[in-house]
């Protein structure tokens, strides 16, 4: 005995089955927006670590499984300064320099430039690294608004000033 399944059923359900199924990309970019708003604790502001990592992990995810993608360098950007955000300077360094060589024309390649010198100047504290970064950055963003900033992070590290020279020598201009 054989069952007969009429031939409109079979194209229903193969139908029905495609359109529910939603494609990788999908399912990451919108688990990528949900995280996005739990982030922050509503009533303390502070960050959720467990969040937090999930959402960098989906960050990563979505950029190295399409990295082609148009999303992909915005994503790659939030990824970073979340990292940064988590005390993790290193990731968020790794992070910035992939940006500047995979997506060289993404839009926020300058403040790319800045962030990296800035991670490398005031978190992993390696000086001679953020000097090349932000002489690499005042030679390709002149005329950016943080360009001042860079300048004078650099004159600051090429003079050896700590923050605390710095305090004291605005307070004596103030004097």
């Amino acid at each position: 005995m054989t069952i007969r399944i009429p031939v409109k059923f079979l194209l229903f359900l193969s139908i029905s089955f495609l359109f529910s199924c939603k494609s990788e990309k999908q399912k990451l970019a919108e688990q990528i927006t949900a995280n996005e708003g739990k982030l922050f604790n509503d009533s303390t502001k502070m960050l959720n670590a467990a969040v937090a990592n999930d959402e960098l992990a989906a960050y990563q995810k979505f950029v190295s499984r399409f990295p082609a993608d148009t999303s992909s360098p915005g994503y790659l950007f939030k990824a970073a300064d979340l990292a940064g955000g988590m005390h993790r300077p290193r990731e968020a360094a790794r992070m910035y320099k992939e940006l500047i060589s995979k997506y060289p024309d993404y839009s926020k390649l300058a403040t790319c430039y800045f962030l990296l010198a800035f991670v490398y100047d005031n978190d992993i504290k390696q000086k001679d690294t953020a000097k090349i970064y932000y002489r690499e950055f005042l030679e390709k963003f002149p005329t950016h608004q943080f360009a001042p900033s860079a300048k004078a992070s650099l004159d600051q590290i090429e003079m050896g000033l700590s923050d605390e020279d710095l305090v004291k020598m605005f307070e004596a201009r103030l004097d």
